[in-house]
């Protein structure tokens, strides 16, 4: 049996009429429930398990492992936001982590002579579904950080943490006001900007990612803002075949960090 612990009860949340699905302080879904218990237990503030779920054992034995509050319940639907496919497990949660721009820059050290860190700078990305995708290959690349702005962004909820599949957890997140202003900061420390148009001038696979390098995703329907391609250095595009033009802005930022780890794994980050 589960214990109550700390926190809102049961009965506090009940689905109410209107009830949004996105809940900031929720995450769902057993794959990224299991990887914060496992990377950060510390962000957990209860579990809720329903009895009926397949993986109640592994979760609730794991919770234990961690000191994470948990409970079970009869039925989940009766207490998660609306439209979510909780797959049995949901968890209350602490905001999720994000740091300032120079907060980030101390981390990565980029001034190191061997240093060669990838951040990934998102120019209005407001599909949460794109967010989490991009955050999740952007921990499988070795990416060291993620820039977003607080505006004109899809906010960090648990759509995004379910589809990272947990990695959310696994990178430094970084928070702007401007992102133009993030740029110019980067290139001053030495990074150099690659933004990534269907109109850039360079193929990617001719670009030289040698140094600390910046990767610039657009947004879904308008790709990077005119201001924002100003700032980079190089426009870089995705040679395509069959006369498609574009890719979904998180498929498009997984090829190019793969193409960048790929490189610098090789030991050749240009050509």
């Amino acid at each position: 049996p589960g214990y109550a612990g700390r926190g809102i009860s049961v009965a506090g949340l009940k689905r109410k009429k209107g009830h949004k699905a996105e809940d900031t302080d929720l995450i769902w879904g057993t794959h990224p429930v299991m990887e914060l218990l496992s990377s950060n237990p510390a962000q957990i503030l209860e579990l809720w398990l329903q009895k009926t779920m397949a993986r109640a054992g592994d979760i609730v034995e794991s919770a234990r492992r961690q000191g994470v509050p948990y409970r079970l319940i009869e039925n989940l639907n009766e207490i998660s936001p609306a439209a979510v496919r909780h797959q049995g497990v949901m968890a209350r949660i602490r905001p999720f982590s994000v740091m300032g721009l120079n907060e980030l820059i101390k981390i990565i050290h980029p001034r190191r002579e061997t240093a060669q860190p990838l951040i990934v700078v998102l120019d209005s990305i407001q599909d949460p579904h794109n967010f989490g995708a991009i955050i999740r290959s952007a921990a499988a690349a070795g990416a060291q950080g993620i820039i977003f702005a607080k505006d004109r962004a899809a906010p960090l909820s648990g759509t995004v943490a379910k589809v990272s599949v947990g990695a959310v957890s696994r990178v430094n997140l970084c928070q702007v006001n401007n992102i133009s202003k993030a740029l110019k900061a980067l290139q001053e420390e030495g990074f150099w900007v690659f933004g990534a148009a269907g109109d850039g001038g360079q193929s990617l696979y001719e670009a030289d990612f040698n140094g600390p390098v910046c990767i610039v995703i657009g947004s879904e329907d308008k790709g990077i803002r005119p201001l924002v391609k100003e700032q980079c250095d190089f426009l870089i595009r995705i040679p395509m075949a069959g006369g498609m033009e574009s890719l979904n802005a998180s498929a498009a930022a997984a090829v190019i960090m793969f193409e960048v780890a790929r490189r610098r794994l090789s030991g050749r980050g240009g050509f």
